[in-house]
């Protein structure tokens, strides 16, 4: 049996109605592209969640910063005593700015 010939009918192109796609940009070097899991104690983790609300910040924000400014920082001519009587100044400091903060006579 023979085929009959298809009528001849006009063929669109499927991507024809589609509106132009926008030009795909390249990532800027300071943008986030890699999510980093870090494990920390409960008591830490709820100490960030507290100094971030109270700054209006997220905990990722807050914790971005901090590992950034200790980056930052020189530690080459510090030994490991000098960081921990620092460390406590800067806590006593951070606990009289507070103390005044909430009582201000």
């Amino acid at each position: 049996m023979k085929r009959k010939s298809a009528p001849a009918a006009e063929q669109l192109s499927v991507f024809e109605e589609l509106p132009a796609a926008a030009p795909i940009h390249e990532l800027a070097p300071d943008t986030m592209r890699q999510i980093v899991s870090l494990r920390m104690p409960d008591a830490l983790l709820e100490r960030v969640e507290e100094v971030a609300r109270s700054r209006g910040v997220s905990p990722s924000s807050l914790m971005r910063a901090l590992i950034a400014a200790g980056l930052d920082r020189s530690y080459a001519a510090v030994t490991p005593d000098e960081l921990a009587a620092e460390l406590a100044a800067l806590r006593r400091g951070v606990d009289e700015i507070a103390a005044r903060l909430r009582n201000p006579d």
